[in-house]
This record gives C-alpha cells, structure tokens and sequence, in this order.
C-alpha cells in the first residue's frame, strides 16, 4: 500500500471506482484496514459489526452465481423503495447524477452498458468486504455501521486503494450467506468493493455535491 495522503485529499479524492484490477490485496493490508476502521464510533461502544471478506474462489463463486441469477429480483435484508417513491429532494440528486453518467459517456447506450456490465460483474473486484450487524440491536447499529464502513473506505483511499458500497453484492443474501457461512441472526448491511481502480473512463466520474448552504443552517 501507498504512503499517508493529506487528509483533505483522502476525503475529496475518494470516490465510487467501478472497474478494478486484477490485483489483489494482501489479508495483511486489509486486516490493517479493517483494524483502523475499528476506531469508528458507536453507541455506547457496542462496535456491532461483523466483517466477512470473500476473495479468491470464493468470491469467485459468488461473483458466478450472481450472474446467473441477474435476472431475479433481489432480497436483500434491508428493504429496497422504488426511486420514485424517496423525497423530491433526493429525487433531484439522483436524477442529476443519471444526467452526469449518461454524458460522461459516448451516449446513453454506452453508459447503461458499462454500468450494468461493471453491475452484473460485481466490478470485477478481487475482494469485497461484507458487513454484517445483529438482528437482535438497536436500530442505531445501521448508523455505528456506515461510521465503520466510511472510516474504512477513508483508510483505503488513504492507502492509495479504492472502493464502491453497493446494494448489488447484498441483494442475494442467501448466497453471501451460505458463502460466507454468515449466521442466521446477523443482518447484511453492505458491500464493499475494494482494489487498485483500472485506467477506464467508468472511473473517472465523480458525482457532485449540493451547494453547502443549500444543506446547511446556522441559528444563534
């Protein structure tokens, strides 16, 4: 792994990559990530994750089987809402992010098949890092989970590594359990897609963010 970025650069460079090399990272490289990511907050230090990463045959495995059943309709553990039916607000960002994709490419054509493909494909990552909570804690535990998965893409990208969060690698969460022999009374948040990015147009788009003051209020 790379030396320590300026903090600043850690947290603006960082950014969802969607094509990876085939270049895997050590288990010594990423136990040191995931032990960093340790020092994430939560409530009353109740550190409720659980981490699994699948690599090698085995996310090979899984990376197959996704394939194959593409065109199921997922299930995953968190409740999936239609795009249509989240706030106008949100509407508006994501709307504009499809805008962003679809001329960041050629045309829309070409921007829906290297999206879908890098999708279906599980972004061709050599490793990916799930995350897991218990179903018998607080809902406060979705919250201490995402503070462990951002301080851990924060430390990848520190490290001159890369990643993507997706809904895609949870949504069968039958075959992430059975691969990863996850027990039945621990929730699958996420996935992490984690690796050296390819030199591709797919990763070179970064999305925008809102205006601060169009999120932000002050009153004393």
């Amino acid at each position: 792994m790379e030396k320590n970025m300026d903090f600043t650069d850690v947290v603006t460079k960082r950014h969802s990559v969607r094509d990876f090399k085939d270049q895997p990272v050590t288990q010594k490289d990423l136990t040191e990530l995931i032990k960093l990511a340790q020092r994430a907050p939560s409530w009353v230090n109740s550190q409720p994750w659980k981490v699994y990463v699948a690599t090698g045959k085995t996310l090979q495995n899984i990376k197959d089987t996704y394939v194959q059943r593409n065109s199921e309709k997922g299930n995953p553990d968190f409740p999936v809402m239609h795009r249509d039916d989240w706030s106008s607000e949100t509407q508006i960002n994501m709307k504009q992010w499809r805008h962003e994709i679809v001329h960041h490419f050629e045309n829309f054509d070409e921007a829906h098949e290297k999206m879908s493909g890098a999708s279906t494909n599980l972004y061709h990552s050599p490793a990916i890092i799930f995350l897991t909570i218990p179903k018998g804690s607080s809902l406060w535990s979705v919250f201490d989970a995402g503070s462990f998965a951002q301080t851990l893409m924060l430390a990848s990208k520190d490290k001159g590594l890369d990643t993507i969060p997706t809904y895609t690698s949870v949504r069968f969460p039958d075959v992430i359990r059975q691969a990863m022999e996850i027990p039945d009374d621990e929730t699958l948040v996420i996935g992490i897609s984690i690796d050296y990015p390819k030199d591709a147009t797919i990763n070179t788009y970064q999305s925008k963010r809102e205006p601060v003051e169009n999120i932000l209020k002050f009153k004393d």
